[in-house]
């Protein structure tokens, strides 16, 4: 039998504490949480109990956990904008990393990322984790089997996004930081974007979007929505901060699926209430258990995912998310911003010598934005509601 692997979490924000702590508790057969480090004492003080650690096995760096002989592999658990330094250390140490949603703030910050784990030949995945909730596992399913023939289209609506803060001890709204975030309801809930392609069992080539605040005067968006294009395909996204509505959809050859939330509201925090497979003769309900609440259901499928990151570690293969398939995902979102600022479609991969793939959002105040953008009317992202700045 595999031994455990040895867990070093940086960062003790409330999602390493109230679900990569318990997940990695609940599989103690695949690993062991060997120390934690934050910079903020009070949450690793709350992070010592959680784990139920001693004194020594905490550090207020960490450089000080990557550089210890205790730990296999590192959770990085801390904003985005914060990641590459702490990965690229990780993998020059020669540990494996799984790493928090999104991989980093800026394209460019992940593709360095990527290199250093590629170079250092230790796996690097991502907390993609709605890969693993139920109906999505079993919508694939569905798919693969042929039963609705060649997809055609995908539609993930989350409309319904509760705006939650950070941790108390950190900065509780970095989130609606550009510079920190990358972004806003988008960036933070690019689950959409993922699941979508996953659907499409296509890589998505070209981006289209519209986007707009929440709230007058932030500095991020609230709402987006997107249109991505495989080659043969084509997904919607529409992702928003407040009390819309939410779904799957996926549209095939000779039927479709439909997923529903209880109330049809966004997934996790409306339960799974029903999914539906129809052709031309009948309408099935696919037998799957019911739904589970906000708490439960992230538990479950953040267990599943670090288990899928102990199996690729073992086999030296690919996790469920990799880095390269999560840096994807990362430019996939910001050619939307770009897409929402211009009026025009992107295509991907992004230049790497651009202003968007070195800078992420923020590169949209180096680019020449339309004084009649809605980004710009807004003044998202930091570009100024008047175009003499664009130069």
């Amino acid at each position: 039998m595999t031994k455990p692997l040895r867990v070093g979490i940086v960062g003790c924000g409330n999602v390493a504490l109230n679900f990569h702590v318990p997940a990695y508790l609940a599989a103690a057969d695949r690993f062991t949480i060997s120390a934690l480090a934050d910079p903020t004492p009070e949450r690793l003080e709350l992070g010592r109990a959680v784990a139920r650690l001693e004194p020594d096995q905490l550090h207020a760096d960490a450089m000080s956990l990557i550089a210890s002989d205790e730990v296999d592999m590192i959770d990085v658990c801390t904003p985005q904008h914060l990641h590459r330094e702490v990965v690229v250390a990780a993998a020059n140490a020669g540990k494996h990393v799984l790493c928090e949603k999104p991989i980093a703030a800026v394209p460019v910050d992940a593709a360095a990322m990527v290199a250093a784990a590629d170079s250092a030949g230790v796996t690097l995945g991502v907390m993609h984790n709605y890969l693993f909730f139920p109906e999505i596992t079993a919508a694939r399913m569905v798919i693969d089997s042929g039963q609705i023939g060649e997809v055609r289209t995908v539609a993930v609506d989350m409309l319904g996004v509760v705006d939650s803060p950070g941790a108390a001890g950190y900065r509780p709204h970095w989130r609606k930081d550009p510079a920190a975030s990358g972004g806003g309801v988008l960036m933070d809930m690019l689950h959409g974007v993922y699941l979508a392609e996953h659907l499409l069992g296509e890589p998505v080539e070209r981006v289209s979007g519209y986007v707009d605040w929440s709230n007058p005067g932030d500095a991020v968006e609230g709402l987006a929505l997107c249109r991505l294009e495989s080659a043969h395909r084509a997904a919607l996204v529409n992702i928003g901060w407040g009390f819309g509505n939410g779904g799957v959809r996926v549209s095939g050859t000779k039927g479709r699926i439909d997923v529903h939330y209880r109330h049809d509201g966004t997934p996790p925090w409306a339960p799974f209430a029903s999914m539906t497979v129809t052709n031309e003769s009948s309408t099935r309900t696919v037998e799957l258990p019911p739904g589970k609440e906000l708490e439960p259901l992230i538990a479950g499928a953040m267990k599943d995912a670090v288990i899928d990151f102990a199996d690729a570690v073992a086999k030296g293969c690919a996790p469920a998310a990799s880095g390269v398939a999560a840096l994807h995902t990362l430019e996939a979102t910001v050619a939307v911003y770009c897409s929402a600022a211009l009026g025009s479609t992107v295509k991907l991969p992004l230049p790497v010598e651009g202003s968007l793939h070195q800078r992420g959002v923020i590169g949209l105040t180096e680019m020449d934005v339309p004084a009649d953008s809605v980004v710009r009317d807004r003044g998202l992202f930091g570009l100024s509601e008047t175009a003499d700045a664009t130069g």
